[in-house]
């Protein structure tokens, strides 16, 4: 199947197929922090999150389509508002399960770390379930290093998951 990536900003007009996305690739594994239920949120009160991204410049939120269909998504934001911590920011991937392996979650990061370059990060930090040998794979190869775990981050049908902090320095 041949693809054609098209990675852009996301924009509120994005909000309904960025929640059906949501409820699709939460359904799809449990490596992340939600399941088949998506985001609880409102086209609404998505639009408005999306907003908030493109209002700060110290945040991004990216799309990745192919044919018109969302496919992988990613986000920086900061850690905190507090001036100590301004030199930190979170990055986040998802990206939908049959296009897991195409390189787009490479593409994401790529353009997340040129981010947080230009927007002044000397910090970036993630956390990622300890068993995703596939999403820490990616991240090692942009030069993340685990600093710590947590053995109970994630609780899924009463049973605990730790999830691994990593962390890259710009």
């Amino acid at each position: 199947m041949p693809i054609n990536i098209i990675y852009r900003e996301a924009e509120p007009s994005d909000a309904g197929k960025f929640l059906e996305y949501c409820k699709r690739v939460g359904a799809e594994s449990n490596n992340l922090t939600f399941g088949a239920e998506g985001i609880p949120f409102t086209i609404s009160q998505e639009a408005d999150f999306i907003r908030k991204f493109a209002g700060n410049p110290d945040s991004v939120m990216l799309v990745a389509f192919d044919e018109g269909e969302l496919v992988g998504t990613g986000a920086v934001s900061v850690v905190s508002g507090k001036p100590r911590f301004s030199h930190r920011r979170d990055i986040a991937i998802s990206v939908r399960k049959d296009y897991w392996g195409k390189g787009i979650g490479s593409g994401l990061m790529n353009l997340l770390l040129d981010f947080c370059k230009k927007s002044g990060a000397e910090s970036v930090e993630l956390e990622v379930r300890s068993d995703n040998e596939r999403a820490i794979s990616l991240y090692k190869k942009f030069g993340f290093e685990k600093i710590g775990t947590n053995e109970r981050y994630f609780k899924i049908d009463e049973e605990f998951f730790s999830a691994d902090y990593m962390n890259l320095y710009l």
